[in-house]
């Protein structure tokens, strides 16, 4: 549990790391580590102890792989080890069928990537490795097909997502995203040998490589470690944050034809020596989404550019770094890092794992907590989470629909550690949204490229849903704000197609938001009939906010009316 907060200053080697900060908040972080209880019993394991390429592995993904609306998870197991697949209880509490549903396999797995490629409403997994069990080799990665049964098929061959190259055949993170707005997910996999990939989905059920014709940088020169798909200038097509080893991160902005134009190092980011871990954020709460990347430092900060805090500029793709000035430079040795509100204060908070060999085997876990403005403080001896475990991959996800967002860290060669959040009481709301998207055509599944702005009386805040990997990892497809003390928000939901869904007074609580092609049409399964009837009722009585029809906050005989109105006028 944490104490309340106190400022203080951080000191390395004599060195100031962390400038001091007084730092404002609404709630105080309690978790509790929880893993052996929640049957999160797993260990990853390797056949080689030394510091290999696999050293740097450790991976898994959150996702409602048997759809019945809770976040179950699924864990690499490394080469001594198996792969894992936790099914949730909807209580936080798992149980491991693996074996059942396909996906035990004992590889140098490292991450995985979550989402719906082919459109029949299951989340598919596409899961990176090194090799098989006891040698490097190509050709491990995967990509299994959920089957809607409880169990998955390996498609990578028909699907044409293999990387068979002999001499770049390792891969890292992959990442989902739809970056051409066709309504289906393309495919990014970083490679740290060179042999990073850009895959676009054909919509068929299979892929076509275009890295070579997408991207206009020679990707066989990029220490590839974290994708994701990221629209930062506002205008629906998300840009590629590419992060990567030995100053080899890029910048890809979209240019909304089907290729991207590297940016970097000429606007501000690609700076960081050693990038591992991807995130990003509306840090400072000006409206722009800025983007974050763990990298490498020495204890004397004298070696390796420390962690990149890229705040962005009101001109588009331009950003300012400012790590040391916001007091989230000094990270150890990082790798993953997830953006999450965990104190349900409004603003994003910055959780990080550390560690390797020598110097840096008993590097603690970082927890930046933000001000309100963008500044931070390390807070995690204060919360019990300074983890010394050898932490690489990390997720966000809320495994006990409890309205706050618990962390998962995967381990090298150890067990995982699962931090349940705990918050409760006054000054603790918080609103979590999924989405649903099957019933417009054109519209990615699971809300992938949907941006959400959220006011309420303690301010404004902005989201976007994508599928990125932290490193080696991705986090719950949702996207959640703290809101305080805060009774209710106003939230704006910008589609991925240009369409607006406004929601007015929503209320403290976890809904799943429907794209609808019809107003009336409240299952979303393309008729009028008596089932949207029943659906309005069900939301009408649980205050739903897309039961609230007549827009005006509240749920009376305006809403009944505006539905009846909707559905005698048919779809168009």
């Amino acid at each position: 549990m944490c104490n309340a907060f106190q400022a203080r200053v951080v000191v390395c080697a004599g060195t100031i790391c962390a400038g001091i900060a007084t730092l404002s908040m609404a709630s105080t972080p309690v978790v509790t580590e929880r893993a052996l209880d929640a049957g999160l019993s797993g260990i990853h394991a390797t056949v080689f102890q030394g510091s290999d390429v696999e050293f740097m592995g450790g991976g898994g993904a959150a996702g409602d792989f048997d759809g019945d609306g809770d976040q179950d998870l699924f864990v690499i197991g490394g080469s001594a080890g198996v792969d894992r697949l936790y099914i949730n209880d909807g209580t936080g509490q798992f149980t491991e069928h693996g074996a059942g549903w396909g996906v035990a396999r004992t590889h140098q797995g490292t991450g995985a990537a979550v989402g719906d490629f082919d459109n029949d409403g299951d989340l598919d997994l596409y899961v990176t490795s090194l090799g098989g069990p006891t040698a490097r080799a190509p050709g491990w990665n995967v990509l299994y097909r959920n089957n809607g049964n409880g169990s998955f098929t390996d498609v990578t061959a028909t699907a044409g997502v293999s990387i068979s190259d002999a001499f770049q055949g390792d891969s890292f993170s992959p990442a989902f995203g739809d970056y051409d707005l066709d309504g289906d997910l393309d495919l990014a996999v970083a490679s740290w040998l060179g042999g990073s990939r850009l895959f676009r989905n054909n919509g068929d059920g299979t892929f076509t490589n275009v890295t070579l014709s997408a991207l206009d940088v020679d990707m066989s020169l990029n220490r590839g470690f974290a994708p994701r798909f990221v629209d930062m200038d506002g205008d629906r097509y998300p840009e590629l944050l590419w992060v990567a080893d030995f100053f080899t991160s890029k910048y890809f902005a979209n240019n909304g034809d089907g290729t991207f134009t590297n940016m970097t190092p000429g606007n501000g980011t690609g700076i960081d020596s050693n990038g591992m871990g991807n995130t990003f954020g509306d840090y400072n709460g000006d409206g722009i989404f800025d983007w974050y990347v763990s990298s490498r430092i020495n204890h004397q900060m004298t070696s390796g550019s420390g962690n990149m805090l890229y705040l962005g500029t009101t001109t588009p793709h331009d950003f300012s770094e400012e790590s040391l000035a916001r007091g989230c430079n000094f990270g150890y040795w990082g790798w993953g890092v997830v953006s999450v509100d965990i104190d349900h204060d409004g603003d994003l908070d910055i959780y990080e794992t550390n560690g390797f060999d020598g110097s840096f085997a008993s590097d603690p876990a970082i927890l930046y907590l933000n001000d309100g403005t963008g500044n931070f403080v390390d807070h995690a001896p204060l919360c019990g989470m300074d983890v010394q475990t050898g932490g690489r991959g990390l997720l966000n996800a809320d495994f006990d629909n409890d309205g706050d967002q618990d962390i998962v860290m995967f381990n090298n060669r150890q067990e995982m550690t699962y931090f349940r959040n705990d918050i409760t009481g006054p000054g603790t709301n918080a609103i979590t949204l999924r989405f649903d998207t099957s019933a417009v055509a054109g519209l990615a599944p699971n809300g992938f490229g949907t941006r959400v702005e959220l006011s309420s009386v303690s301010g404004g805040q902005m989201r976007f849903m994508d599928g990125g990997s932290n490193y080696l990892s991705q986090s719950e497809l949702s996207v959640h704000f703290g809101i305080g003390s805060d009774a209710e928000a106003d939230i704006e939901i910008m589609w991925a197609n240009g369409d607006v869904t406004s929601l007015t007074g929503v209320q403290p609580g976890m809904y799943t938001i429907r794209a609808l092609g019809c107003p009336g049409d409240l299952n979303g399964d393309g008729n009028l009939n008596f089932f949207d009837v029943s659906a309005f009722l069900t939301m009408y009585q649980n205050q739903h906010p897309q039961a609230d029809l007549s827009g005006d906050g509240l749920f009376n005989f305006f809403d009944v009316s505006a539905f009846l109105v909707a559905y005698q006028g048919g779809c168009p």
